[in-house]
């Protein structure tokens, strides 16, 4: 879910005077479909993201509907029971477990609020979004200790949630497969950044799902990586010179993830070459390459498959 994109279309939608409800799951409980923090956008003519489908997101896209009608600036929280022994809350699915939503409706009033956000994901700098019976506040440089956070009294509830720490990916190297790469992170919502050494390059120029693309040298490179178990590099630069120069310089860095694209006789010489000058083996074998899973991946589009599900397996692994 591309958060990132979905912001900033509702921004557009409050800065026409339209209204747009936003749904969110606040809490969660048992094994009711999809996590606290999902999202759905509901406009007059669209609907972006999921809050778990079926038969619950038709009853919460119902109640936006009519919210929308209403136009009132208004939040509320809904419960629902997946279980066929419920009675007045039941969602009408099986799954077990329990969800609590809440729906606000987003007005002109909020157009400055929702820009503090989208910003907040477009830089990858955090914030933290604050939903209650009154509706959406937001506080820049501001995280809570959970990414998530619900609680509930008798009068009032209030769920926080930390945004623009979402999943970075840095692509050094800037051609075929960099572009390609970009296009599907960037929908899978991952914070781009290309670097690549050549100026004028025509697939950094069309490449328009990178939040940020540099010329560098990569010298420099390991001044443009930061450390963070959000933090996944990839290494696809034009050669293996200088694949073996920027592997170097960052090989040291905490990231939760660093790959190299290379053939098995590439990833042989560059880490020989590596050994020679004092790398440990330790710290090579730690080293996704060749890049991505074994899928017979050939063109700049399938190997970027690859490379997007490998990067997944690896966010989805816990420690």
């Amino acid at each position: 879910m591309n958060e990132e994109h979905y912001w900033k279309t509702t921004l557009t939608e409050l800065e026409q005077g339209k209204h747009v409800v936003l749904v969110v799951i606040i809490d969660r409980k048992g094994s009711a479909p999809n996590v606290p923090g999902a999202k759905m956008f509901v406009t007059k003519s669209n609907v972006m993201g999921t809050v778990g489908g079926g038969n619950s997101e038709h009853k919460l896209l119902n109640r936006a509907r009519i919210l929308l009608k209403e136009k009132k600036l208004f939040a509320e929280k809904m419960y629902m029971e997946h279980s066929e022994e419920a009675l007045e809350d039941s969602s009408g699915m099986i799954c077990s477990g329990s969800q609590t939503f809440a729906l606000i409706t987003l007005g002109e009033r909020d157009i400055q609020k929702i820009k503090e956000i989208w910003e907040s994901y477009n830089k990858a700098q955090p914030g933290l979004l604050t939903i209650n019976e009154k509706g959406i506040s937001f506080e820049s440089d501001k995280t809570t200790t959970h990414s998530h956070c619900y609680s509930e009294q008798e009068t009032s509830w209030m769920y926080k949630e930390n945004v623009g720490t979402q999943d970075r990916l840095f692509i050094i190297g800037g051609g075929h497969v960099s572009l390609a790469l970009s296009c599907i992170m960037e929908f899978l919502g991952f914070h781009i950044t290309v670097f690549d050494d050549r100026k004028d390059l025509p697939t950094i120029e069309s490449n328009v799902y990178a939040n940020v693309k540099k010329i560098v040298s990569y010298e420099d490179i390991a001044t443009y990586i930061p450390e963070g178990e959000n933090v996944y590099v990839t290494i696809m630069t034009f050669g293996h010179i200088s694949d073996e120069l920027v592997l170097e310089k960052i090989i040291s860095k905490k990231c939760r993830y660093i790959g190299m694209l290379a053939s098995l006789k590439k990833k042989q010489q560059v880490f020989e070459n590596l050994e020679q000058k004092g790398i440990s083996k330790e710290l090579l074998d730690s080293i996704h390459s060749p890049i991505g899973v074994r899928i017979k991946s050939h063109t700049p589009e399938e190997i970027a498959i690859s490379i997007a599900a490998e990067v997944i397996q690896v966010k989805n692994t816990e420690d």
